[in-house]
């Protein structure tokens, strides 16, 4: 399991530094200044993403870099894949998290909690034991507070536009 985490996170890093996805043709790719999903000044303002999905094997893995985060070395914030898309200042519209059934865990949905660096970085890689069907996921949405085992992690911040 350790060497599957290492080979992730360096295909993230390949993502970051060509600015294009490493295993083209195999998932999907996103690059962009995030979405405010709450109109209101938070420590995302400003930030962009850089996201892969990787679906193979009934697994998907999913990675994402967050840059320009204006928020203390140390603070963690929440972050899921949601169904819904990103619409400026509207958090609803990003509707619930995506989830493949069996209650609410890092083993039915996507959680990529992340903690921020003292250059305002954050990093984030989920491996979960299903395929995220095409067309059913549209966005990672990021939120305040860390997530909780009930699967909450407080106010939505901002988006990404990832669709599935």
């Amino acid at each position: 399991m350790r060497l599957r985490n290492v080979c992730v996170l360096l295909v993230g890093l390949m993502v970051v530094a060509v600015g294009m996805p490493a295993l083209a043709g195999t998932g999907i790719f996103q690059k962009a200044a995030l979405t405010d999903l709450n109109g209101n000044a938070n420590p995302t303002d400003g930030a962009w993403a850089v996201a892969s999905a990787t679906v193979t094997e009934g697994q998907t893995v999913v990675v994402i870099n967050v840059k320009d985060i204006s928020a203390e070395a140390g603070t963690t914030f929440g972050a899921h894949v949601h169904v819904g898309p990103c619409v400026e200042a509207n958090g609803a519209a990003a509707l619930g998290h995506y989830n493949a059934g069996g209650g609410v865990s890092p083993e039915t949905e996507v959680w990529l909690d992340f903690t921020v660096t003292g250059g305002g970085t954050g990093h984030a890689t989920a491996i979960v034991p299903f395929a995220i069907e095409e067309g059913t996921a549209r966005s990672i949405v990021i939120h305040a507070l860390p997530t909780a085992p009930d699967g909450a992690a407080g106010a939505r911040l901002a988006c990404l536009p990832l669709e599935f």
